[in-house]
């Protein structure tokens, strides 16, 4: 536990502005990506990483798996992926587009959140043909992003913030109502308490707070918010944050409200800081 040397929209700009270091060039991972069927579903992506994973470097060599590792495939098929995995597999890609005509995928879109067990097809085809013919290798893997392969969610955006920082030297799941049970277990009951690198739960959420502005009043802080929701890993400026006087599981709850570019997610959170982890 230590001082962080970024802020958490240094990491969305190491994300996203100008993107991963990739052999292609600079990729924004500009996307949002989640297993979970309510949240969009990773349909594009189970049906790539299923045989891409299998596949031998130059038809004879290693496969993807082993190379990247397997642990670090499956997190970025379920949109928590590091950096350095989603340039691996990139890279495996483009020195392997011939292999890549015969690895057929399918195109999916979002899951229907009030049909979330129905996958959504769009196209089918082999992957050369679909991304790779035509277009740069850079291109390729960008519209591949934009089409659900590859992106990152909620989770994966804070897990990764703390492992960019060293403040972990390996990636530990959990899911965003266990993170102030497991690894940020402080409680902030103030508005006037709130402090940079503090983590915002809501019920199914996760974020971080950014940057201090000012009290707006007795009860309400304005501050910067970064995440990785819908539009991918962001930062909304100026979001209000206000202190109630509602309680759960011992924690002070607070309405969160407004922001530039608006909050995709704003309603109750709780505020938990990590121990010994500051700016």
């Amino acid at each position: 536990m230590a001082e962080a040397f970024a802020l958490p929209f240094h990491f969305v700009d190491h994300l996203c502005h100008p993107g991963l270091n990739a052999a292609a060039g600079r990729i924004p991972l500009n996307a949002y990506l989640s297993k979970t069927a309510s949240n969009g579903g990773n349909d594009s992506a189970t049906s790539l990483f299923g045989k891409l994973r299998w596949m031998k470097d130059g038809g004879t060599g290693p496969t993807m798996n082993s190379l990247v590792g397997g642990k670090a495939v499956d997190l970025a098929l379920k949109g928590q992926g590091s950096g350095d995995a989603f340039v691996a597999i990139w890279n495996f890609m483009c020195r392997n587009k011939e292999q890549l005509k015969k690895l057929d995928v399918e195109v999916c879109g979002r899951r229907d959140k009030k049909k979330p067990a129905e996958k959504v097809v769009l196209k089918t085809g082999n992957v050369y043909d679909l991304y790779f013919k035509g277009r740069s290798d850079s291109a390729a893997i960008q519209q591949m992003i934009a089409d659900r392969f590859f992106g990152i969610d909620c989770v994966g955006y804070v897990a990764n913030y703390l492992l960019y920082n060293h403040e972990w030297d390996e990636y530990k799941g959990a899911e965003p109502a266990q993170w102030p049970m497991w690894h940020c277990q402080g409680k902030v009951n103030k508005a006037s308490e709130v402090k940079a690198l503090d983590f915002l739960v809501w019920n199914g959420h996760i974020a971080m707070v950014d940057w201090i502005w000012s009290m707006v009043d007795a009860k309400t802080v304005q501050i910067d918010v970064c995440q990785s929701s819908s539009g991918g890993p962001q930062c909304n400026e100026r979001v209000l944050l206000r202190e109630t006087s509602a309680t759960v599981s011992g924690r002070r709850q607070f309405l969160i409200s407004g922001g530039t570019p608006k909050l995709p997610v704003d309603g109750l959170v709780v505020v938990a800081r990590r121990a010994g982890f500051f700016w």
